[in-house]
């Protein structure tokens, strides 16, 4: 089976392109996750965790021009396309980790984002991750990201499935595109809902915990310590 960052790898040069083709309102999930960071958070220290090519990235470098932002990838290939994008920033710096291995000192980072990239860890991972996140984010850091879900039952979930093909056909992908994500999925991605998740954050010691947007399966969740 191939492993995520083999998967990655081979789509590092293409991925902007596929995502934009497969995921309905993309550009909307961007501008709510940062719409929803707190008037009164000025952060200076940001960590991107699954950057892939450098979309997010990106954002949080317009929002916050003046921050250093740390882009976080398990795909050494796809951390070099975003590593070539942003080569004339100096305040970018770039980490081959794991989510399992997040290696920076506690209280770190004032922001902590994440765009599509959670579900491709396990449930008993995502836990694991959510208590790291929380150790690394100073008080009254925010940790904000946007995934894809599962519904409550699977009668929701299969409905999901349904109306995301429908949509991504809508925006250009192929029928190769499809089974492409759909391979992936299959062998990678875990799925949780919305509740799971929220639950969750707040058993890693979150304060406050929210979805603030949400369209089929793709939420998009907000949490501050």
């Amino acid at each position: 089976m191939q492993s995520v960052e083999a998967f990655y790898n081979q789509l590092s040069n293409r991925y902007t392109e596929l995502i934009s083709r497969c995921v309905p309102r993309y550009d909307e999930i961007f501008y709510n996750l940062f719409y929803y960071i707190p008037d009164d958070l000025e952060p200076l220290q940001i960590l991107d965790l699954g950057c892939g090519t450098g979309n997010l990235t990106a954002a949080a470098l317009q929002h916050y021009p003046q921050a250093e932002i740390h882009a976080l990838d398990i795909s050494a290939d796809i951390l070099k396309e975003c590593q070539q994008r942003f080569a004339d920033k100096s305040n970018v710096y770039y980490h081959q980790q794991d989510f399992s291995d997040l290696d920076f000192e506690l209280e770190s980072f004032d922001l902590i984002i994440s765009s599509i990239a959670i579900h491709h860890i396990p449930d008993y991972e995502k836990t694991d991750l959510y208590d790291r996140v929380h150790s690394l984010l100073k008080p009254g850091g925010v940790f904000v990201f946007a995934d894809q879900t599962q519904g409550i039952n699977e009668e929701i979930y299969q409905k999901h499935i349904g109306r995301w093909k429908e949509e991504a056909f809508k925006l250009g992908s192929t029928e190769a595109d499809w089974q492409l994500w759909m391979e992936h999925q299959d062998a990678h991605d875990y799925h949780s809902p919305v509740s799971w998740h929220l639950n969750q954050l707040e058993q890693s010691g979150f304060d406050e915990v929210d979805l603030i947007w949400k369209n089929i399966m793709w939420a998009v969740m907000w949490a501050r310590k």
